[in-house]
């Protein structure tokens, strides 16, 4: 299997019971990595219960100050001769045959030189009309918002892998769960300048590639779960979301003027999101207004 060949990297924080969840799992399907890497940035509670964990499966325990981005570029500088890098997060929940299906993939596509493998996370839920118009057709033409999954427009702006009934070619990657063949990835960096959260360090990462002409493939078969979902919703978000994509945009070259498009955009749907779902979301449209008006997004 594939997994024979690949570095696992796992970045957690203040999950002991996650990540510990997630070994047993891993050994209960009985795969095997060539390294097995945990990157923690726990607290001393949590850190006690996770290193004496992987001191008992013979993992590989290291800690670290806390930035996911900092987390995974500590663990690939720690990568030996791997074919494959796999970063997974600490909470996600595998099916049976997720590796089995993925290795399926790897095989039938081995010489087509693939630089990265991304993973099918299922949610079985309908679009709401805010999602719906946010991906329709009309601002797939504009380039503002991807009206296929997987995809980033030339605003800077990535539309979900989710629910796939058919394997893609995608521009990017999520790092919730992902595979990178490690010769092509092995002088690249997350950005650390995205912050403690590092919010689409994995978009900015996979554009490295992109821009290189490497390829990345999206297994519809390969399936996972993500239940837990960060929050959102804050004031604090609002601003982290303008100033992280308009990095993006500045660093690759994309249209400022679809950028800002898409930011209006954006503000609309959390200000009906607001209305319509969660009142907490006036405080990212907030975050959002106040990172334009006093230019923090440039900073």
């Amino acid at each position: 299997m594939f997994t024979n060949k690949t570095s696992l990297i796992i970045p957690t924080k203040n999950r002991s019971d996650e990540i510990i969840k997630l070994i047993h799992r891993l050994n209960n399907l009985n795969i095997n990595f060539q390294d097995f890497l945990i990157i923690d940035s726990s607290d001393i509670e949590h850190s006690i219960k996770i290193s004496a964990e992987c001191k008992k499966q013979n993992i590989k325990y290291f800690k670290t100050k806390p930035s996911t981005s900092f987390q995974r570029n500590f663990g690939l500088s720690k990568v030996g001769n791997s074919e494959y890098v796999m970063f997974m997060d600490d909470d996600v929940i595998l099916l049976d045959d997720t590796f089995l299906k993925m290795d399926t993939c790897i095989e039938k596509l081995k010489e087509k030189n693939i630089s990265g493998f991304g993973f099918n996370q299922i949610e079985n839920r309908k679009k709401n009309i805010i999602e719906n118009f946010k991906s329709s057709k009309l601002f797939g033409f504009f380039n503002i918002y991807p009206s296929e999954p997987g995809k980033i427009a030339k605003s800077g702006w990535q539309s979900k892998i989710l629910d796939l009934k058919e394997d893609i070619w995608a521009d990017w990657l999520f790092t919730t769960i992902c595979i990178y063949r490690y010769s092509d990835i092995k002088n690249l960096n997350f950005d650390e300048s995205f912050g403690i959260y590092s919010y689409l360090e994995d978009l900015d990462f996979s554009l490295n590639l992109k821009y290189l002409n490497k390829k990345i493939y999206i297994s519809s078969e390969a399936k996972f779960f993500h239940p837990i979902n960060i929050d959102r919703s804050s004031f604090q978000f609002g601003i982290t979301e303008v100033r992280n994509r308009y990095k993006i945009v500045k660093k690759y070259k994309l249209s400022l003027q679809l950028f800002i498009a898409g930011l209006l955009i954006r503000f609309l749907i959390s200000f009906l999101k607001s209305l319509a779902f969660n009142k907490k979301y006036f405080l990212r449209c907030v975050g959002n207004i106040y990172c334009i008006f006093t230019r923090q997004w440039k900073k």
